[in-house]
């Protein structure tokens, strides 16, 4: 039961996505480098008003030596993320149809990238470990543990032995990671 006293404004955004020409638009070739803080202005200030801000990353960030890419197999620069982090942005959910886009090398560098960054996420997994380690946050006193899960990966086959590197809907696995998440005494499971 949530203590009465306690609240928690929770802002989601959906599918953060970065086609060839987003990228495009963001590259400033004097320095290089991408800038996408012009792609949030419209929505920052609702982020703001947030104690915590989750989206859905629909893309990856799997390194600029892998090569950029838009539709249909999405690798956005770096700086995405960084862009979301500067408007506030907290967690995201890498699970979803477009996160095996550049093959498990490709959610590694991810996670990788978004721990540089300093953005939680949830849903793939470098390991069976990480798999199994519930992504939990404390806000305002609260704790939320984070869940994330998809329907497929658009055809890509995750390869064998390495089924951790996404979180499948799958009931066995949904109910195994609410036991995990429930061991950890959370106030809310998102």
């Amino acid at each position: 039961v949530i203590p009465q006293d306690k609240t928690v404004k929770l802002v989601s955004i959906v599918d953060i996505m970065c086609h060839n020409t987003n990228y495009q638009t963001a590259y400033m070739s004097s320095t290089k480098t991408y800038d996408f803080a012009p792609a949030f202005v419209n929505i920052a200030k609702y982020v703001e008003k947030g104690d915590i801000a989750i989206g859905n990353l629909e893309t990856t960030l799997a390194g600029k030596e892998i090569g950029y890419s838009g539709y249909p197999t999405f690798n956005s620069p770096e700086e995405l993320g960084v862009a979301i982090k500067n408007i506030g942005v907290d967690v995201v959910s890498t699970a979803n149809n477009h996160c095996m886009d550049k093959g498990s090398k490709g959610i590694v560098n991810t996670l990788d990238n978004l721990d540089q960054i300093g953005i939680s996420h949830t849903g793939t997994n470098r390991t069976k470990e990480e798999q199994d380690t519930i992504l939990v946050k404390e806000v305002n006193g609260l704790k939320i543990a984070f869940l994330s899960f998809t329907y497929g990966t658009n055809g890509i086959n995750i390869p064998s032995g390495k089924e951790y590197l996404v979180n499948l809907i799958d009931k066995d696995l949904i109910l195994e990671q609410i036991e995990l998440a429930k061991k950890q005494n959370p106030d809310i499971i998102c």
